[in-house]
This record gives structure tokens, C-alpha cells and sequence, in this order.
């Protein structure tokens, strides 16, 4: 069960033309994508066979070393993108009308993992996407992270995660996808649409998604990188050689990496997003009836597998799902149920205002769901939605359950705030969507100086993960004249970012702290930056006023409708316009 390192060389081209998992589709965008980024060295991949497997352990480890990436594909593609792994029948890339707005994003996505430090990009439950996504990054090295069944049935039974996160409708879609006709002849059988029961249902999804890992990472063509496997069970029995392969593995100092410390309050501690707890015991929480069945169901469905994939293939995804026999079972412990709802204090919410602070005015709130949401409303009425064909222009969609507060409501054609968060900052916002929030207030977006020094010699209000989520955006003590949460609570959008080459996508700065990254003045001041089209589940938005602007300079949201529809439609007439110069057309349209 140790840390276990697989050195391929990673010398093959993006794909030749008779790969059995890629097409045509697929390797232009990888080869377009290795121009632009030939200067910059590939992220590596966090891959896990699962949830719950580590991967936030591991992302904390590096936060200081290496700028980071979250499920860009499982979070920010929606359902109809062909690339989403929650479509329910995801086709290979070509011919499936990944039109020239889509292929930008996908492009400018793919751009934006690239730097000349190293990134990680973390995955989890590609299920079907996984050959089409480590084939759009063939140069990636790929750290696995691996979990024996019960371990995450365990944490799933302690998080009530398959009720709270939908695992039923989860089970459904990927049950629907190994019927398709690309699929069926080897996954049809490992998922019958028989109506299991959670556990059985959770240990085939379990082995499905092992199965198709291994097969992609086993692939001449998209297996053709280093790889690195990391089982959880061996990382709680001795973190100190789990970080040093780690290091060797990346080559990164081991002093760059850090031990993540519990340091959330008990309030915090099963809250939604709170993932800093340590574990030092190998304990599944789960009867025996339930562990059995977790079990059975995995070891049946590798059996199963052993017909229809090759023997290395299953043999691999079995390694990666041993060891049930290292836990100790467990009765459940009933907990008092926390809910979805970040715990507050009660404030008057003043009303919004631009007070002056360093040389500008600064608006006294950050921007609301509920502000966010009546934008999208009459960008919708104007005929300009968020979504075209899975791109999502102005804000990521994602369940409530996974952290969404925004919703469209397809019967009223309205978007909807999850109840209780009306007050809280919008997140999920992509650069464009808080550029038109600025233009349709009469404001702009501050630049990361201007945040930066606003926030120097400031108290950080809700960082490191103090209350699992965000708060309102009203500070308890403060009033309409006081700017609150100038530094925390969200990182905020900026209007500047970094200096790009002409044909490179654009990107802009994250300045500030949020509720899920430290507090530390070291952390906040770190340089980060996105893509136009980004977004995070802790990156909002501010807005500054310079003198003289008034309430006259905002924009009707039918002439935001406009401007958006003009620049998609450019997008989609050319798909031959470098990504540079359509971001720059986006950027002049924006701030003209």
C-alpha cells in the first residue's frame, strides 16, 4: 500500500491518428493548445479514483508551491458541454458541434492550467471524460489518489453525501452513458439499471470509475506520462514519506510543502466545504451490512469487468481499490445534523454606497446573490442567457449542493438565489460576468494595486475555512460609510491582469483573501489570475467608483445584451480568430 512512482516517458506527439480513445478533434485542440503554451511547463494532474480520496489534503500541501485548479472540467462545464462528465452520453469531440465560442473557452481553459511555474489541476470522477481530458493534456505528469472502498463509503455515510450531493440522479447518468454505443460493449453490464440500493450503487460507481481511469492511464497514447499513486491509507500512516515522494515526484523542494493545520473552529467542523480536519486512524464508520455490500459490489464488478477490459486494466483498478482489511469497523455515529446553512451573526444590512477610500470610492458591499441574479434575470429578457452549448459566460450554474447559489429557472425564465444566501457575495462569477455587473452599476472593477493597498494593515474577516463557507457581506459593527470585508469573505475580480503575448488568451488578477484560502498577508498578496471566462467558488465581486462617476454612467442591461451577443457572434463566425484577439475584442466592447 506504499506511495508507488511510474516513470514513463512522455515523449509521444498529442495523438496519432489511430488511437483507440482519441480523435481528431481532440488533438488539434492539444496541439494548439501546446503552441500557445510552449514556453510553460504542463500542470500535473490530481486524479482520483473517487471522492474523498485526499485530494484536499494534497491541494493544501502545495498551495504555497504551485497555483491550483479545481475540477475546472467536472465544476465549470455544464451538463450540454460534449466535454462535461455529467453529460449523459458523452460523445467523442468530433462533429458534435463544439462550435467557435465553445472551442475559445475550451482553448483559453486549457491556456490558463499553463505557466511557468507548474499548476495542479485536480479531478476527481471524470467517469467517461477521462480519455477525451488527459488527452487534451498529453504532457501532464499524473499523481493518482486512491482510497479503499469502505474508507469512502465511510466519509460518504459520515456527510450524508449521497442524499445531500445526488448520488441517486449520479448513479442514473453514468448508468445512462455506459449505454451509449461507444461504451456499451464494455460498461453496459457493470452498471444495470437494476435500482440498487446506496452501497451497492456506490461501490459500482467506485469501480467504474477505477476501471475507466486505469484504462485511459494504460492507453499507449494518453497513459504515455509519469504517474505517481498515492493510497490514502498510506498518507494517514506516515504523511512525512507520502510528501517527500510527493516532492521527488514534482521536483519541488520538500520545504515547499506544507503540513495543512486543523485550525477551524468547532463551528466549522461539518460545515459544508470545511476539509481540514486530520485523520490518524484507519475508522469506517459503517455497519457491517453496509460494508459488505460496498465491498461485494466493488470486487463483483471488477470480476464482471474482467470479461470486456483488458487484464492489465482490471488488475490495476483492483490495486488501486485494496484495502478494506486495513479499517476498523465501526458502529455509525449519530451526529446533529449542521444543514447546508453557514452558521452568522444577524447584521442590518445597510444600503449599497461608495464611500472614499484610498484615492477612490469603494462601494460599501461586495456584490449579492440577490444583485447578481437580477442582472442574469434581464440579460436573459434581453435575450442574452449565461449558457450557450455548456460555455458559460457570466456565472458557473452549480448546484446548491455542491456550493451553487444561483439557479435558472427554466418555468419562469428567472434566475433564483438559494434561500438564506440572498445577503451573501455571489461566487462563481467569471471575469465577464462581474465586468458587466460593473458596467450595468455605474462602477468598474478596482485594479489589484488599488486592492492591495486598500487591504494593507487590514483584519482579514472569514479566511481559512473559520465558518466552512461564506458570511453576509455586511460585517457585524459597521455601517452604510464603512467599506466591509475589504480583505476576505471572497477574493474579488480586478480589472488588470498580467501582460500576455498577442495570441495568448487574456487573464485577470484575484486580489484579496476568501473563506477557503489563508489569511495570511503572504497568501493574500500572492499573484493570482484567471481566464475571462473562469471561475471559483471563492472569487466575487467589488466595485470602485472614480470621482465624478454617478449613478448616469450605468448601462441599461439590453445594451449589455448587445454587447455580449455581438462579441459571441464573433466567436462563433471564425473559429480560426487566435484567442488573444477575441479576448481583446471582448475587453474593448466591455470597457469602451
Amino acid at each position: 500500500m506504499g506511495v508507488t512512482s511510474d516513470q514513463h516517458e512522455s515523449s509521444a506527439p498529442c495523438a496519432p491518428s489511430g488511437s483507440q480513445l482519441l480523435d481528431g478533434t481532440v488533438a488539434s485542440l492539444a496541439a494548439r493548445v501546446q503552441r500557445l503554451t510552449a514556453e510553460y511547463q504542463a500542470p500535473a494532474l490530481a486524479l482520483g479514483v473517487f471522492e474523498r480520496v485526499g485530494s484536499n489534503w494534497l491541494s493544501d500541501s502545495l498551495r504555497q508551491a504551485m497555483p491550483q485548479h479545481n475540477e475546472p472540467f467536472r465544476q465549470q462545464l455544464s451538463r450540454e458541454h460534449p466535454l462535461s462528465p455529467a453529460d449523459r452520453v458523452p460523445p467523442s469531440l468530433h462533429e458534435t458541434g463544439l462550435g467557435g465560442l465553445g472551442r475559445h473557452q475550451l482553448v483559453c481553459a486549457l491556456c490558463d492550467l499553463h505557466g511557468p511555474d507548474r499548476h495542479l489541476v485536480k479531478e476527481t470522477n471524470l467517469f467517461f471524460a477521462a480519455d477525451t481530458v488527459l488527452g487534451l493534456l498529453p504532457r501532464s505528469p499524473a499523481i493518482v489518489l486512491t482510497r479503499a472502498p469502505i474508507g469512502i463509503a465511510s466519509s460518504f455515510a459520515r456527510g450524508r453525501l449521497w442524499e445531500r450531493w445526488r448520488y441517486g440522479d449520479r448513479y442514473a447518468q453514468v448508468s445512462a452513458s455506459a449505454r451509449a454505443p461507444r461504451w456499451r460493449a464494455s460498461f453496459v453490464a457493470l452498471l444495470p439499471d437494476d435500482r440498487p440500493d446506496p452501497s451497492t450503487a456506490l461501490g459500482r460507481l467506485l469501480a467504474v470509475n477505477a476501471l475507466l481511469l486505469a484504462r485511459t492511464l494504460h492507453d499507449p497514447v494518453t497513459g504515455a506520462r509519469p504517474r505517481l499513486v498515492i493510497p490514502y491509507e498510506r498518507h494517514v500512516a506516515d504523511r512525512a514519506a507520502t510528501r517527500s515522494a510527493l516532492a521527488r515526484f514534482l521536483d519541488i523542494p520538500a520545504s515547499a510543502l506544507v503540513e495543512p493545520q486543523p485550525n477551524q473552529g468547532q463551528e466549522a467542523a461539518h460545515a459544508t466545504f470545511a476539509t481540514t480536519r486530520h485523520k490518524d486512524q484507519l475508522i469506517a464508520e459503517l455497519s457491517r451490512g453496509d460494508a459488505a455490500r460496498v465491498s461485494d459490489s466493488v470486487a463483483a464488478t471488477i470480476e464482471c469487468a474482467r470479461q470486456t477490459l483488458a487484464p492489465d486494466v482490471t488488475r490495476t483498478a483492483a490495486e488501486w481499490l485494496a484495502g478494506d482489511d486495513l479499517y476498523e469497523l465501526h458502529a455509525p455515529v449519530a451526529r446533529a445534523s449542521s444543514g447546508l446553512r453557514p452558521a452568522s451573526v444577524p447584521v442590518v444590512m445597510p444600503r449599497p454606497d461608495y464611500p472614499s477610500a484610498s484615492g477612490v470610492r469603494w462601494r460599501n458591499l461586495l456584490v449579492t446573490n440577490t444583485e447578481m441574479a437580477e442582472l442574469l434575470t434581464l440579460l436573459h429578457a434581453g435575450g442574452a442567457p449565461n449558457s450557450r452549448l455548456g460555455t458559460n459566460l457570466l456565472v458557473c450554474p452549480m448546484p446548491h449542493e455542491r456550493g451553487g447559489r444561483l439557479h435558472f429557472d427554466r418555468a419562469s425564465k428567472q434566475w433564483r438565489v438559494s434561500r438564506g444566501y440572498e445577503e451573501h457575495p455571489a461566487y462563481w462569477v467569471t471575469w465577464l460576468g462581474a465586468a458587466l455587473m460593473a458596467a450595468w452599476s455605474g462602477a468598474r472593477l478596482p485594479t489589484r494595486a488599488e486592492v492591495m493597498e486598500a487591504a494593507a494593515g487590514r483584519r482579514v474577516s472569514n479566511c481559512d475555512y473559520a465558518v466552512g463557507d461564506t458570511c453576509p457581506v455586511a460585517e457585524p459593527g459597521l455601517g452604510r460609510g464603512d467599506v466591509h470585508h475589504v480583505i476576505g469573505n471572497v477574493q474579488v475580480w480586478c480589472a488588470d491582469g498580467p501582460e500576455q503575448a498577442e495570441d495568448q488568451p487574456l487573464q485577470r488578477y484575484l486580489a484579496g483573501a476568501a473563506w477557503n484560502t489563508p489569511g495570511t498577508w503572504e497568501a493574500a498578496a500572492a499573484e493570482r489570475f484567471r481566464y475571462l471566462l473562469g471561475s471559483s467558488r471563492g472569487v466575487g465581486v467589488r466595485l470602485v467608483r472614480d470621482p465624478g462617476t454617478t449613478d448616469t454612467d450605468r448601462l441599461g442591461a439590453w445594451e449589455l445584451a448587445n454587447l455580449l451577443n455581438r462579441w459571441t457572434a464573433v466567436a462563433d463566425s471564425d473559429a480560426r480568430t487566435t484567442p488573444g484577439a477575441l479576448d481583446r475584442l471582448l475587453l474593448r466592447a466591455v470597457e469602451s
